[in-house]
């Protein structure tokens, strides 16, 4: 597994000098014989952001660069935000067998919020191959089960209360697939006592303000449950809902509201979701 992160990292890392992603996001417009594996994650990741009519936006490399939530900021001007934006979108890269064009230069590709979600889902792969017959696999809120857990069969995951790094607000229980979470207190910077969170609003170029401090996805596929927990996070709990119903993706979620509900899509049940946390009030 150790072995498998390494190759990975060398593949999907934006920060990693000597990645394949890394070479892409240069100053380059086509880049030969690209990997497997980042090949599959672009095309992932392509699907989703059209799925999720662009609130997930893997094409944001520039936006992310310019943010800098984990360097501290400084908040950039909105003339610099809009700069950002328009060196992002579908447009600007074209995946050809094992080429990929970029048609800006100045483009890049973030794929924070889908790489851990593949790599959870590459590593459980692995280990169906293997003799290990269950397994837990967390990558930075990323949590992948695999295989039957002795006597229980069911795996109980905690959600983080947003507001207490060793805080539950509850826990859900699973048998398979695998469960993101992304959060406004994950990564932030504080200005002023306002605090900016690195999770970006494909529209605004700026972080997410959609009535939500967390968001935990469900789904069988890995990369989905990443991605879908930032453009859920993005979309806010109504037009979340609008997505969930529109079909077209396997999800079940849980949020956490900034007025201090936890609100859950109609597959979330008292059988997989159990709240433990009495600050807050449940509604369906």
């Amino acid at each position: 597994c150790d072995k498998i992160l390494q190759e990975l990292d060398l593949e999907l890392s934006a920060h990693n000098k000597n990645s394949e992603l890394y070479s892409l996001n240069s100053d380059v417009g086509m880049m030969l014989g690209v990997d497997e594996h980042l090949l599959t994650t672009l095309g992932t990741a392509e699907k989703l952001r059209s799925l999720t009519g662009g609130a997930y936006d893997y094409t944001l490399g520039a936006l992310t660069e310019l943010w800098n939530v984990n360097g501290g900021g400084p908040v950039p001007s909105a003339d610099d935000i809009q700069d950002a934006l328009s060196h992002s979108g579908e447009d600007k890269f074209t995946i050809d067998g094992t080429t990929v064009k970029k048609s800006d230069s100045k483009a890049k590709i973030d794929l924070g919020g889908i790489g851990k979600g593949m790599t959870t889902q590459i590593i459980l792969d692995y280990l169906a191959t293997t003799d290990v017959q269950y397994a837990v696999v967390s990558l930075g809120g990323n949590i992948g089960v695999y295989g039957s857990k002795p006597e229980y069969g069911t795996y109980k995951i905690g959600v983080r209360d947003p507001d207490d790094e060793s805080g539950i607000i509850g826990y859900m229980y699973i048998t398979s697939g695998f469960i993101s979470v992304s959060g406004d207190y994950e990564r932030f910077f504080e200005v002023d006592g306002k605090r900016y969170h690195h999770i970006l609003d494909p529209e605004t170029g700026r972080p997410a303000d959609s009535g939500v401090r967390s968001v935990a996805v469900h789904s069988s596929n890995g990369a989905a449950a990443d991605a879908l927990s930032t453009a859920l996070f993005v979309l806010g709990v109504d037009k979340s809902m609008e997505l969930y119903e529109k079909g077209g993706l396997d999800f079940e979620a849980v949020f956490v509201t900034t007025d201090g509900k936890i609100v859950t899509t109609p597959g979330i049940t008292d059988d997989n979701f159990m709240l433990t946390s009495d600050k807050y009030e449940l509604r369906k």
